[in-house]
Parts: structure tokens; C-alpha cells; sequence
């Protein structure tokens, strides 16, 4: 997706050879909604809707996608049929608890309800099994997020008691509350709209001073990681 026009936009599609889909984004609308800070930049999307993985497109690998696209559902939404309308409404709007309870009420007539029944529960025990993995390695702002945005939609299942548990350790626990403190710093700094080469380097600037607390660490790590995709961006921007 680009923010720039046909105009600029073809001529360096036949420049370069890309062989890949694009589309425009008149205002950069998608780019603010996901918190881009440059371009290029590329978001990894895994089976339950989180996203996994973000960064410069050239350090996106086969194995990082391989990984990701585990669970995926083994019926496509659009072959449910209309007798599972209601579950892919549900579904879509993110309501799993929703979806379930309409995919076991299917499940008493058509055996696809059972099926879609069970792939949802799968999806469900995944996502909250990362959110999980997400604290113990270190990702604090996307666990203690991602969580209390998934408790809305697992009301009355297994993983609600799981997902507020982790939630509550995150909100107690004064170390764990600082390194995400620290990581909405760095969500901020990254969502700040990179343009030209000076602001490409102020966020360097703003990287490498919040990188001087957490070198070494999880948090540090996620730093460096920016700060080498701003360093790849800066020769192409303009001045």
C-alpha cells in the first residue's frame, strides 16, 4: 500500500520490477491505523487476527510466514454455506464466544457446524496460549493489550479466567508495568509519520535515548530492531 499517487507510483514499479500486488492509500489512512512510521513496511496477520509480526519487509522470512500461518482455518469463511451465516458474522466481529455458541447450535443439524465449532476452539486456546507467551518472553504491551482486547470476546469460555489472571499480574507488578511503560514509548516513537530524512532521524534519536535503559533485554531488543529498519529507510528519504 502507498500514500502516493499512480504517477509516482508506476514509474517505480517498472523501475524496480516489483511482482507484487499493491494498492493506494489516498491519505495514508492504513498506515495510520497500524502505526507505520515508514515505508516500506510490512505487518504479518496470523490465523486468530493478531498480528505477529512487523518490521521492514526485507527481514519478513519463509520460516516467520510458515510459523504464522499454523491454525489456519481448514474451511475458507466463504465455503461455510448459508447455514453458518451467523457463526461468520460473529466470527468477523470477533466475537468467539458468540461464534461458538452458533457453530454448536449448527453442529445439531450439519456436521460443518461441529467442524467450524472446533476449529474456533482451537483459535481461541492458540491466541490466548500466545498472549501467555507474549509476558513470558518479555512483550509486555502486546500481552496485557492483546488480552484485555480478547476478553471482551471470550465472555463464559475456558481462557476468560486465564486471560484476566495475566492481565491483573501485568497491572500489580510494578517491573512489569515499567517495561511496558517503556514499550508504549517505543509504539509512540514508531507511529510518529516519517517523511523526510530529518524525521527519520529525530526518531533515531528518540530510539537510541530510550534504548540507553533497556539494552540487553527483550524491550532492547525490540529498540534495535527499529532503530535497523530507520537506518535502512534514511538513504531513500528525501531531504
Amino acid at each position: 500500500m502507498t500514500s502516493e499517487g499512480e504517477g509516482q507510483t508506476t514509474p517505480w514499479i517498472e523501475k524496480h520490477g516489483a511482482r507484487y500486488a499493491y494498492g493506494y492509500d489516498k491519505g495514508g489512512k492504513l498506515k495510520t491505523a497500524l502505526g507505520v512510521g515508514g515505508i516500506p513496511a510490512a505487518v504479518l496477520v496470523d490465523p486468530s487476527g493478531t498480528i505477529v509480526w512487523e518490521g521492514h519487509p526485507s527481514r519478513l522470512t519463509t520460516a516467520i510466514v510458515a510459523k504464522a500461518v499454523t491454525g489456519a482455518i481448514p474451511t475458507p469463511i466463504y465455503e461455510w454455506g448459508k447455514s453458518a451465516k451467523d457463526i461468520k458474522k460473529s466470527f468477523l466481529k470477533g466475537d468467539y464466544a458468540k461464534a461458538i455458541k452458533a457453530a454448536d447450535k449448527l453442529a445439531e443439524k450439519e456436521d460443518i457446524g461441529k467442524e467450524i465449532g472446533t476449529m474456533l476452539r482451537g483459535v481461541v486456546t492458540k491466541r490466548a496460549a500466545g498472549y501467555a507467551s507474549d509476558l513470558e518472553r518479555g512483550d509486555v504491551l502486546k500481552a496485557h493489550d492483546g488480552a484485555s482486547a480478547f476478553l471482551k470476546t471470550i465472555k463464559g469460555m475456558p481462557e476468560e479466567e486465564e486471560m484476566k489472571a495475566l492481565v491483573a499480574k501485568i497491572s500489580k507488578d510494578k517491573e512489569l508495568k515499567a517495561v511496558m511503560k517503556a514499550q508504549s514509548k517505543l509504539a509512540a516513537i514508531l507511529k510518529i509519520e516519517v517523511k523526510k530524512k530529518k524525521d527519520c532521524q529525530n526518531s533515531l534519536k528518540r530510539l537510541k535515548s530510550l534504548l540507553e535503559d533497556h539494552e540487553g533485554t527483550f524491550t532492547g531488543g525490540l529498540i534495535e530492531a527499529a532503530i535497523a529498519d530507520y537506518r535502512k529507510m534514511l538513504p531513500d528519504l528525501r531531504g
